[in-house]
């Protein structure tokens, strides 16, 4: 794994690192499935998603807890309160495979709230987040 080639890939997908580590870096709908097969083909280990809601405005979110601003959109994500989804994909998959499984665990995602269920192809709000793992003593080029 190397530190800068990561760095090129999240700034390629416009993807955005939440706080200092590699956690938690929110990818656009239309950049996803490219990132997440650039994370796999470069070695990078996918350990979980978390969901966001990605709203116009800074109040807008109806179901969030609130975040950062968008530094390549113009927008705002909200932190959802659902639990993550965790990975525990066996390294004997192939590649290709594993890109498969992720991005079918993104298409599929269906939260429930007290009042509604949404799933990620009804809301195009709704927004991953994706957690890797990286040695603990590294930080995204956004923080450094």
């Amino acid at each position: 794994m190397n530190k800068l080639i990561l760095d090129d890939i999240i700034e390629r997908h416009k993807a955005q690192p939440v706080g200092h580590g590699y956690i938690d870096i929110i990818v656009s709908r239309e950049n996803y499935k490219d990132f997440v097969a650039d994370l796999i083909n470069n070695d990078y280990i996918i350990e979980s998603i978390s969901w966001w809601e990605w709203c116009q405005n800074e109040n807008e979110s109806e179901y969030g807890l609130g975040g950062p601003e968008s530094v390549y959109f113009n927008g705002w994500f909200s932190e959802l309160s659902v639990e993550v989804d965790d990975f525990q994909l066996d390294n004997s998959l192939n590649k290709q495979t594993q890109i498969e499984e992720i991005v079918q665990k993104i298409e599929t995602k269906k939260i429930s709230f007290p009042t509604e269920t949404i799933t990620f192809h009804q809301k195009d709000w709704l927004t991953p987040a994706i957690w890797l793992r990286v040695p603990d003593d590294w930080r995204n080029k956004k923080s450094a």
